[in-house]
């Protein structure tokens, strides 16, 4: 049978119940146990107090009546008959031990001992005036006992009664609270892809709004990478798609041995024919490994996502010195000028890879829409305690209007598809990754000599 998704809920309110619950019942019964023991010892000392006040009683009075009645024995008879006391007797001893008085009197009055357990305590009568002779005073611990019974079963009905008021309004209060999770819950059932369904949050201030806001959150970035995503997808297998046809289409017309057009524009076969179509699927090749290269490099970019790079200390001059001699035959085939304007010191902390691949994809990007004859100038310098690399070239420049977009992926602005229509609209995505990833930011202008500069700022290396 399956599970609604908040079936659970129940459990946690259950196990949140019963831990409020005993946890009030351990404090009721540490509290009632201090109290009991504190109670006993105050009936304990009172009742003390009390039997010594008795005893200390009867002494005065003999004081008194001895000088009036002379005797000793006598004076007692008459103390103990006169003196009476609720819940306890009182008993004058001779130095023997023997009770002093009629014994049939004394049988009377010990019928009027109370029922019970009792305690006995001795104190002399009065030395000088009676030595020898003592106080017995027996005193009932009933009313004592009866009244810590008392609190004994207050405590018995009270605790019980207690605890479970508390339980129910611990199980009330935990399932007012837990009622967001279990909407919560409702709506994470119903949550897809792109669906928009986001989860209920009854107050962002709390512990669970908070929690359900952060979630909300969550769903947003992941619904935007899943659409970012879909984009990549389809622009890549846009992209693919036309060199794809164009090599199979070539194949095709080769298989059938139709005559394709030769450079000088007559119609050639056989061998030849072949031999062109090899050049031109060797070109197509290079082209869609160059775009399968760049659509790897961001996939690696989406991996990483916010992960911390590992960077080493490095000068970025010397980087920059050592790439552009790779790119110096690429310039001279297409008939244009590439070296430094500005080379300074420049440290900075970056990955050289990363960097190397930065420095290629903004050479390239000159020489690629550069004008035949003209300059493509570099320069690496400290600025205002950046490290400052700029790419400027005299070609077909950048609208204002294409700024902005220039490093999404897959953007290409008309001039530049008019221009070269091999490129993929990837590299300066690459560029963008790479600079942000090192903590930089790279920004396009128009330059000096009516093309762009490309300027990269990097954190410089202190030290």
């Amino acid at each position: 049978m399956a599970l609604r998704p908040d079936a659970h809920l129940p459990r946690i309110r259950l196990r949140f119940t019963a831990l409020y619950a005993t946890t009030l019942l351990v404090v009721l019964l540490s509290a009632a146990t201090a109290l009991r023991f504190a109670l006993r010892a105050t009936l304990e000392r009172e009742f003390s107090e009390s039997v010594a006040a008795s005893a200390g009683f009867v002494q005065q009075f003999f004081r008194t009546e001895i000088h009036e009645l002379r005797t000793i024995e006598g004076t007692i008879v008459h103390v103990t008959e006169e003196l009476v006391f609720e819940d306890r007797a009182i008993r004058v001893r001779r130095p023997d031990g023997s009770m002093v008085g009629d014994s049939a009197k004394l049988a009377r009055r010990a019928q009027d001992l109370p029922v019970g357990p009792v305690r006995v305590m001795r104190v002399p009568l009065d030395p000088p005036l009676a030595p020898g002779y003592y106080v017995e005073v027996r005193a009932s611990l009933s009313n004592m006992l009866a009244l810590q019974q008392q609190v004994d079963r207050w405590f018995l009905i009270g605790i019980p009664f207690l605890v479970l008021c508390a339980a129910g309004a611990g199980w009330w209060l935990t399932g007012r609270t837990l009622r967001p999770v279990g909407a919560m819950a409702d709506a994470a059932a119903r949550i897809a892809p792109a669906s928009g369904i986001r989860l209920p949050v009854d107050d962002p201030r709390d512990e669970i709004g908070r929690l359900g806001l952060r979630f909300n959150a969550l769903l947003d970035r992941l619904d935007g990478a899943l659409s970012q995503q879909r984009e990549f997808l389809a622009d890549a297998a846009h992209e693919l798609r036309t060199p794809i046809a164009r090599m199979r289409a070539r194949v095709e017309l080769a298989m059938l041995g139709v005559s394709v057009q030769g450079p000088d524009g007559a119609d050639v076969t056989g061998e030849v024919a072949r031999g062109d179509v090899l050049i031109a699927l060797d070109g197509e090749l290079r082209a869609v490994s160059h775009q399968v290269d760049e659509l790897l490099q961001l996939a690696r970019a989406d991996a990483m996502g916010d992960e911390a790079p590992v960077l080493r200390r490095l000068f970025l001059d010397d980087l920059v010195a050592d790439e552009l001699p790779r790119w110096r035959p690429q310039a001279v085939k297409l008939g244009l000028s590439l070296d430094f304007v500005v080379l300074e010191e420049t440290p900075v902390l970056g990955d050289p890879v990363l960097l190397s691949r930065l420095v290629g994809v903004l050479v390239d990007n000159a020489l690629r829409y550069g004008h035949e004859g003209g300059d493509v100038r570099l320069s690496v310098r400290p600025d205002n305690g950046v490290a400052r690399f700029e790419v400027e070239d005299n070609g077909i420049g950048i609208p204002a209007s294409d700024r902005a977009r220039i490093f999404d992926r897959f953007y290409r602005g008309e001039d530049a598809r008019h221009k070269r229509a091999d490129g993929s609209g990837l590299g300066l995505a690459i560029a963008m990754w790479i600079v942000r990833r090192h903590g930089g930011r790279i920004d396009v202008a128009e330059g000096t000599a009516g093309g762009s500069v490309f300027v990269v700022r990097l954190p410089l290396a202190q030290g």
